[in-house]
């Protein structure tokens, strides 16, 4: 089964011919963004994008996974924090709006 997925300079694309905007004014303006999202969730802070979602870090408690055979021992996975985005009900037509 092929997993559908856009890479970034598709993405880019698509955003050019929305905006009008080079793909490297894009490019750099998306990187910024993202550092900047980085940035803010690394001061432990939710960043949250209007009518879009929202973005927190949760805290994964130490637990202990079992590969499958024939490396089936047991690994301890030591307490680490995750990004989760959680996209809001609207979501699906954020486009129409932009």
């Amino acid at each position: 089964m092929k997993e559908k997925q856009v890479s970034s300079n598709e993405l880019l694309q698509k955003a050019k011919e929305r905006s009008g905007l080079s793909k490297e004014v894009l490019r750099q303006s998306l990187h910024a963004l993202l550092g900047a999202i980085s940035e803010v969730m690394d001061d432990g802070k939710s960043v949250v994008l209007d009518n879009f979602g929202s973005f927190d870090l949760r805290t994964v408690k130490e637990h202990t996974v079992t590969p499958p055979p024939p490396n089936n021992t047991p690994v301890l996975v030591p307490e680490h924090q995750v990004v989760r985005f959680k996209a809001y009900k609207n979501f699906l037509i954020y486009h129409m709006k932009y």
